[in-house]
């Protein structure tokens, strides 16, 4: 294994980062992370909670995940994984992007337990395309608890946000949330398969909806992955990035809302 050239600053492969002034106004930057495979968020979502930590910003043990996934991709981490977790240099980026890379789950489904187990993210707030509503408890590194809520319907999932007091959030989206129908990385498609119209992706993705008014001003950081393979070929994932993209921030990639 080869080392990066600058080990303690660098992103993983196959992903872009901007710098964004803060959604909620406030007088500092937070970052934009996109990337093809969605278990690189796992990178992210520790480096961006370290330096929560570190700057005295972060209001609550973990910042809570809100994350829009058509999949769960709440595969828990086995005791083998577990044990690497624990001696993961956190602060040596190339190794932590090189362990998401080679040994996290090739399916893309066990980043958001392992960062939940290393209290990397707090609470679970999923907005799925699959199954129904469910809630459970995950137990951490430290034997803390990490709740997941799950949810199908837009309206159960504002309600649930406005009557909860969310101080620091990392905002996840998966572009393959915006499929209807299935498809998967072997090429299959349902009979039924098509991505969302631009309007119906609108209705989700809006920053004048209660939810997103909710979301925003509490944003510390912006994962979005890709995942060509589930949304049916990299001209289908480009599409549904534009629509996303025009609904949060302008020509000049600020934010819309401000």
């Amino acid at each position: 294994m080869y080392d990066h050239v600058n080990p303690y600053k660098c992103d993983p492969p196959g992903t872009f980062r901007e710098v964004l002034p803060h959604p909620g106004g406030q007088d500092r930057n937070i970052e934009k992370a996109i990337i093809m495979e969605h278990r690189f968020a796992f990178f992210f979502w520790m480096k961006w909670r370290n330096a929560l930590q570190e700057n005295g910003i972060l209001q609550q043990k973990a910042p809570t995940l809100i994350t829009i996934d058509w999949h769960r991709d709440l595969a828990p981490p086995a005791e083998a994984q577990k044990t690497a977790l624990k001696k993961l240099n956190q602060s040596k980026l190339d190794d932590v992007a090189n362990y998401v890379w080679a040994q996290f789950d090739q399916t893309n489904d066990g980043h958001i337990l392992s960062a939940a187990w290393l209290n990397l993210i707090g609470d679970v707030i999923l907005f799925k395309n699959s199954a129904g509503e469910m809630e459970e408890t995950f137990t951490d590194i430290n034997g803390d608890g990490h709740t997941i809520f799950e949810f199908r319907k837009y309206d159960q999932l504002e309600k649930f946000l406005l009557n909860r007091n969310n101080n620091n959030i990392f905002l996840d989206i998966d572009l393959d949330y915006f499929i209807h129908g299935k498809c998967t990385r072997d090429g299959y498609r349902s009979d039924d398969f098509h991505r969302y119209s631009d309007e119906e992706i609108g209705q989700i993705i809006d920053n004048q909806n209660p939810t997103f008014q909710h979301i925003l001003p509490h944003i510390e950081g912006l994962t979005i992955a890709q995942e060509p393979g589930f949304c049916g070929g990299i001209a289908n994932s480009c599409k549904i990035m534009e629509v996303v993209q025009s609904q949060l921030f302008d020509e000049e990639n600020n934010w819309q809302h401000l």
